[in-house]
């Protein structure tokens, strides 16, 4: 009887909370069950997901409704549909709202069947018609995925000028290189690898990697929208702590009952920016909060003018290739002052009358130079019609992408025209240096081939690399092609008649000079029609790798070419692209489905 009078005096509300707790504790629980039994760790791979996700669980606090239990809860936005929404229909956009999709159905299956609080939606805003175009000229038409997924992490990483250091625990923990040739293997796309590492579907057919990544986004529940111009976003605060919002998207798209494009405003829970190099991302970021890198060109070929045209030394050459070359660029005064000014780095007016003040010793000790850095790159060299291509120069081009910039493309890089010959002659003579090395076997010549004409062809010699997919054995082959090398003794002002004995010590030191260390006056970049890739972006420091998520703006997710992450030709920037889109995909949908 006590016991029933003291009952009387507990509210009803407090009842009704107490078991709104008990609800949501009980409903954990299952879900808990849920994922373990549906999810059970078979593979490694499988382990990863599988502890991934029960860590997402536990981070819930068990006090609060968590996403599976919305249904108990009260409130404007208690059974709201979640939007995900994805600027730009590129391969990141595309393959970010795929793995957005596929999370989401990932979690709507681990909840109850009576509770409807999960439905969440992915929409892609493409300002084209048609999505993935940089995907469809990729590799000459032919897509180069990815690379070689067997390498040592340690060297992929190195082809990335900037970003490496950043994509390594991306790269081991998140979205490996297996995980994506797993990913389009399991679809049906067959890659195969060619002997630079490059990874290509076997049909050698861009369009396979497009309708893979297409079907996968369609079969998920991905909403494509084409021709949807985003012209701004902008974030509505729901609430006081600024951590609980949405971002209204303004979107111009053409109406079929309007003769000219409709401006509309949508909103959405999270947010993935993929749009690239275009300048609205960029202008997107900057007005929610985030700085940007400033954005130059990568990738791209060099032009000498002067060399190519009647009467250069290039002249004719178009077409001739060296195996291996080594290009140099010396980065000078004005490559440092220029990107001391991009950093912003300028001395204050008290830091420069203190500077004054000092006594004239220190300024002078201050004045010296610097031991002049230097930026090497190798591999094949391709001369074109136009100056020099080929991955060396498009290595260089991508690791000095800024320095090229703040000369204005104008400078000077050395050739090195066979680094390996060298190096392999260097071990061989016991040499501890390569100074010496190319001069005195080509002196040699002067005893060995005396009557032979020096223009006639390279005297040097090595073997050619073992062709695994045809099966030939390494050839003898000279180190320079023939008309490389006859341009080079000309430039170097050996006439076409003179015999090696002949030769001047003069003539051979400056044909060695000219091998190892031949001036290539850079007037202009070029195109690497192949690939156009930037520099520059969303500042790394200011997003979440490990879930591609903002620090500044909650629910605001990156990934792609935005950010300020490039790599070199080779499947790099694509192995990029697919990472940091799956991230932020799984990120997004995580955000939604978990708050």
């Amino acid at each position: 009887m006590i016991f029933a009078m003291k009952m009387k005096k507990i509210p009803l509300q407090m009842i009704f909370a107490f078991h709104l707790q008990i609800k949501s504790l009980q409903s954990f629980n299952a879900h808990r069950s849920i994922v373990s039994t549906h999810y059970p760790a078979h593979s490694h791979h499988d382990r990863i997901k599988c502890a991934s996700t029960r860590r997402q669980l536990s981070r819930t606090p068990v006090s609060q409704p968590t996403s599976m239990s919305m249904a108990t809860r009260s409130g404007p936005h208690a059974d709201r549909r979640r939007r995900i929404g994805v600027i730009g229909g590129g391969a990141s956009g595309m393959f970010a709202a795929t793995a957005a999709a596929d999370a989401v159905q990932r979690y709507a299956s681990q909840q109850p069947a009576n509770c409807k609080s999960m439905a969440c939606e992915v929409v892609v805003f493409e300002g084209t018609s048609k999505t993935m175009s940089k995907v469809r000229i990729s590799g000459g038409g032919r897509c180069n995925v990815m690379h070689d997924k067997t390498k040592p992490l340690p060297q992929i990483l190195s082809s990335y000028p900037r970003g490496n250091k950043e994509l390594r625990g991306m790269y081991t923990k998140r979205f490996t290189p297996d995980d994506a040739y797993e990913w389009f293997t399991s679809r049906g796309v067959r890659l195969k690898t060619e002997s630079d590492g490059r990874m290509f579907p076997i049909t050698d057919n861009s369009q396979t990697i497009i309708d893979t990544i297409s079907r996968s986004a369609i079969r998920a529940g991905v909403e494509i929208r084409m021709k949807g111009k985003v012209e701004s976003v902008a974030w509505r605060e729901t609430s006081d702590d600024n951590d609980e919002g949405q971002y209204v998207v303004t979107v111009l798209s053409k109406s079929p009952n309007a003769p000219s494009k409709v401006e509309s405003e949508e909103q959405f829970d999270a947010l993935i920016l993929a749009t690239g190099s275009f300048p609205i991302g960029h202008e997107i970021a900057r007005s929610l909060g985030h700085k940007i890198v400033k954005t130059v060109p990568s990738l791209f070929t060099l032009s000498a003018k002067d060399l190519v045209t009647d009467g250069g030394t290039f002249h004719g050459l178009a077409g001739v290739s060296v195996p291996k070359a080594r290009l140099t660029l010396v980065v000078n005064d004005e490559m440092t002052s220029t990107l001391s000014l991009d950093k912003s780095s300028i001395a204050k007016p008290t830091e420069i009358e203190a500077n004054d003040k000092q006594p004239a010793a220190k300024q002078k000790q201050r004045k010296r130079k610097k031991k002049a850095q230097k930026i090497v790159q190798e591999g094949p060299l391709l001369i074109t019609h136009h100056g020099v291509s080929g991955p060396a120069a498009l290595r260089l081009s991508a690791f000095a992408a800024r320095e090229f910039h703040a000369v204005g493309y104008k400078c000077e890089v050395k050739i090195h025209f066979c680094p390996t010959w060298e190096e392999e002659h260097k071990v061989s003579n016991g040499s501890s240096t390569n100074e010496g090395i190319l001069m005195d076997a080509l002196w040699e010549m002067t005893r060995l081939i005396p009557k032979r004409r020096v223009a006639t062809g390279c005297p040097l010699f090595t073997k050619s690399a073992h062709n695994e997919e045809s099966g030939e054995p390494p050839k003898t082959l000279p180190v320079i092609p023939k008309r490389l090398w006859s341009a080079l003794a000309q430039h170097s002002q050996i006439p076409a008649a003179t015999t090696w004995g002949d030769a001047s010590k003069g003539m051979i030191r400056s044909l060695a000079n000219n091998i190892s260390a031949f001036p290539l006056v850079v007037t202009s970049k070029g195109i690497f029609k192949e690939e156009f890739v930037t520099a520059g972006g969303v500042s790394l420091k200011e997003v979440h790798m490990s879930e591609m998520e903002s620090k500044v703006k909650p629910g605001l997710f990156m990934c792609g070419e935005v950010l300020d992450v490039d790599g070199v030709t080779g499947g790099f920037n694509f192995m990029g692209c697919w990472s940091t889109g799956f991230v932020a995909g799984e990120g997004a949908a995580r955000f939604c489905c978990e708050r």
